[in-house]
C-alpha cells in the first residue's frame, strides 16, 4: 500500500514474505515479518526490506489506524511502537477541517544507507476518515496473505 504524505511524499508499505518462510511452528520467529519500504520523502529516496514486525504487531497496527478513524479520544496511544524499533506511528493532531496528521518515522535498518543519528527521518501524512478505511482495508488484505501461524501442539 501507498501512504501518501504532504507535499508529494509517499511511503510504499508492505508484507513481502515470513522472515522464516519454512517455520512454520507457530512460535515467535515464525510469525516475523518482511516488510518492504520505498521512501520518497524531503529526506531522501530509499528501499528496505526488513523483520520489522510480528503478524501480531501488524494486527495491533490495523487495529491503532481503526481507532484513528474512529475519531476516538481515547486512543490507547499516540505513539505505535514496536518490539524492534525500526518503525513507529505517531497521532500528531485532528485538524478543524477533519483530517487528521500521522507521522511514521524510520529508525535503525528503517532509514536509508546514508542515514546520520543526528537527523529524524519521517513522512507525515495528512489523512481523513475515508482514506483511512482504505488504509485499514489494505493492510488487512496484506495481513490476510501472512496470517499468524498458531503452534501445532
Amino acid at each position: 500500500m501507498i501512504f501518501y504524505g504532504i507535499d508529494n511524499q509517499t511511503v510504499e508499505f508492505r508484507i513481502t514474505n515470513y522472515q522464516f518462510a519454512k517455520n512454520d511452528e507457530g512460535d515467535w520467529d515464525s510469525n516475523w515479518l518482511n516488510i518492504y519500504l520505498k521512501v520518497d520523502s524531503k529526506l531522501g529516496k530509499w528501499q528496505t526490506i526488513d523483520p520489522s514486525l510480528t503478524t501480531w504487531e501488524f494486527k495491533e497496527l490495523i487495529d491503532w489506524f481503526n481507532q484513528v478513524s474512529e475519531n476516538s479520544d481515547h486512543l490507547g496511544y499516540t505513539v505505535l511502537t514496536f518490539t524492534e524499533p525500526n518503525l513507529s506511528f505517531e497521532y500528531i493532531q485532528r485538524l478543524a477541517s477533519g483530517e487528521k496528521v500521522i507521522s511514521i518515522r524510520f529508525n535503525l535498518e528503517s532509514r536509508p544507507k546514508s542515514a546520520t543519528d543526528d537527523s529524524a527521518y519521517f513522512v507525515d501524512i495528512h489523512t481523513n476518515n475515508q482514506e483511512l478505511r482504505r488504509i485499514i482495508e489494505t493492510l488487512d488484505s496484506e495481513l490476510q496473505k501472512f496470517p499468524e501461524r498458531k503452534s501445532k501442539r
